[in-house]
């Protein structure tokens, strides 16, 4: 777990959390990906687009819901519960392509993503309605 400080200055340069974690999970080391992309003292380096995460659904919160949930939603998506990607932090909004983007879950609304489902990981019997209704409402959309 990082600390507080070191991961605002790393939100406020553009480097997620998720970004950081990678190259761990998957055994790699890190530092060549790094030394190739260091500047020499008192240059500026160019900016770069971060890579998007992979999956169909994105899930923004601490952990994946319930395994019933889970697989309830994905058999109504026709995907597959390895193709739901967790988040803690969400990619820029202009980040993703058109007829690209996924589906995005989140568990609190938010006015910048009104295209999101809204729904917590351990929904009341009306919340769960209401993520069916909106799961419903978009596989209408995007059988059209």
């Amino acid at each position: 777990m990082q600390d507080p400080v070191r991961q605002r200055m790393l939100a406020r340069m553009g480097i997620q959390s998720w970004q950081l974690r990678r190259p761990a999970l998957l055994g790699a080391d890190p530092a060549p990906e790094f030394a190739q992309h260091a500047a020499q003292p008192g240059q500026m380096t160019p900016a770069t687009s971060a890579p998007l995460p992979s999956g169909k659904l994105w899930l923004q919160a601490p952990s994946l819901p319930v395994s019933t949930l889970l697989a309830d939603i994905c058999q109504l998506l026709g995907i597959t519960p390895d193709e739901v990607t967790l988040l803690s932090e969400l990619p820029p909004a202009e980040a993703h392509t058109e007829g690209l983007s996924p589906l995005l879950w989140l568990t609190e609304a938010n006015p910048a993503r009104p295209d999101a489902l809204i729904c917590p990981l351990t929904p009341s019997a009306a919340q769960k309605r209401a993520l069916w209704q909106q799961l419903r409402q978009h596989l209408a959309v995007s059988a059209a």
